[in-house]
C-alpha cells in the first residue's frame, strides 16, 4: 500500500489559488479593490491611463501608456495599424503570432466582438463585446495613443 504524498508547497499553492478569489474583489469601474474579510475599500494609489475613457475596461489587463510595460495582456499603445504579435518580451498565443498582418479598425472590431471567432485558438479571455457602439468608441479612443 502506497501513499501519495502533496508536498506541502504544492498544497499550500493550490489552498491560496482556491481561496484568494474569497477574500478580493477587483471593481474597475469604480478603482477600488474590496477586501471581503476587512469589509473596506482600499483606492489605487494612481488610477492607471485611460481610466476614465471609452478603454477602461481594458487597463485591468493592458497598459495604455507609451513604453509601458506588459500586464496580463501586452500594451496598448500605438496598436491600430501596428503589426500583429509585435510587442517584445509578451508572449503571445501562438495563433496570434502566427496571424501576421497589422490591427485594422476593423480586424480590432472583429477580434474585440468575438476572441475565438476572430482568431482560432488565441489566449484572449473575454468572451467579446457584443454592443458595437461600445467597441468603436474603444478602437476609436486606442487610435488616438500614438505619437
Amino acid at each position: 500500500m502506497s501513499k501519495h504524498l502533496r508536498p506541502p508547497s504544492l498544497t499550500l499553492a493550490i489552498s491560496l489559488l482556491g481561496t484568494g478569489s474569497l477574500f478580493w474583489t477587483i471593481v474597475p469601474e469604480a478603482g477600488t479593490f474590496w477586501s471581503a474579510s476587512a469589509k473596506t475599500q482600499e483606492r489605487y494609489a494612481a488610477q492607471p491611463m485611460g481610466w476614465n475613457s471609452p478603454a477602461r475596461q481594458c487597463v485591468v489587463c493592458h497598459s495604455l501608456e507609451k513604453d509601458g510595460l506588459p500586464r496580463v495582456g501586452p500594451n496598448l499603445w500605438n496598436i491600430v495599424g501596428a503589426p500583429k504579435a509585435q510587442a517584445n518580451g509578451y508572449g503571445y498565443s501562438q495563433a496570434l503570432a502566427k496571424a501576421g498582418g497589422i490591427w485594422t479598425k476593423q480586424e480590432l472590431d472583429q477580434y474585440l466582438a468575438k476572441p475565438d471567432r476572430f482568431l482560432p485558438g488565441t489566449s484572449k479571455t473575454i468572451t467579446g463585446l457584443p454592443n458595437a457602439e461600445e467597441r468603436t468608441a474603444i478602437i476609436e479612443f486606442l487610435a488616438t495613443l500614438k505619437d
